[in-house]
């Protein structure tokens, strides 16, 4: 399995009050493997250098299905997160073990995602 990330619209006809949108072809929304859940993004690494909202891919819960969810009011927050962890990409290389160019290219979808979020009033998803 592999952890994605979509966009999607608040829908309360809908499943859980969204609904996915389809994303463009050619989009790429991979952004790890399931092993990166708790090995890069709930790493120690990635709660010291202060991130809030990738580590809780790690905490997975009955009411959050283990996904991670980002409403639109907190796509800002969530990208700095992002801009914070490419700008100490190296370090969570070292720590994890993982190479910082495959670690960028998943910050870069979620960077993607978070873009086509705002453009449609919505919010993101991984799962």
């Amino acid at each position: 399995m592999s952890l994605d990330i979509w966009v999607w619209i608040p829908d309360g006809d809908a499943y859980a009050g969204r609904q996915i949108v389809v994303d463009p072809p050619g989009t790429s929304t991979g952004v790890g493997a399931e092993s990166f859940r708790y090995k890069l993004w709930s790493s120690a690494a990635t709660w010291r250098l202060g991130a809030t909202f990738l580590p809780q891919l790690g905490d997975i819960t009955v009411e959050n299905h283990a996904e991670l969810q980002v409403p639109p009011d907190q796509l800002d927050v969530f990208e700095q997160e992002c801009v914070l962890l490419e700008e100490n990409v190296e370090q969570l290389s070292a720590a994890t073990g993982y190479d910082a160019d495959r670690i960028l290219l998943y910050l870069t979808n979620m960077r993607d995602a978070v873009a086509r979020a705002r453009a449609v009033h919505g919010g993101i998803i991984i799962w």
